[in-house]
């Protein structure tokens, strides 16, 4: 059996601790969104709305993180999985660049 290299192993175990972090993070803000509706309030006070697009963005790391474990393998699919990961925090930081690049692709 081939061992890992060391590249794959890292990102095998940051991989692990973001992906435990988010699922307690996911389940903090459901409680908090759950219980609101009962106590009457958000009990996570004012850092719902950051902990809400923090949630979003552990989860895309975590994901990520678990598809570069497996492009590690072949260089290729490493480029490739990289320009997507790429593209897909391009579009989260600038939600109009995708409007944008359709727009110079096929003129209105």
């Amino acid at each position: 059996m081939k061992k890992d290299n060391s590249l794959v192993t890292f990102a095998n175990w940051l991989g692990r601790i973001v992906s435990f972090a988010t699922v307690i993070l996911w389940f903090l803000c459901l409680l908090n969104t759950g219980l609101s509706g009962v106590i009457g309030f958000h009990f996570l006070g004012g850092a719902t709305g950051i902990l809400e697009y923090i949630k979003y963005w552990a989860t895309l790391v975590a994901i990520a993180l678990s598809g570069l474990e497996l492009a590690l393998r072949n260089f290729i699919l490493t480029i490739v999985y990289i320009v997507v990961v790429a593209g897909c925090v391009i579009m989260l930081c600038f939600p109009g660049t995708f409007m944008s690049l359709v727009n110079m692709v096929i003129p209105a």
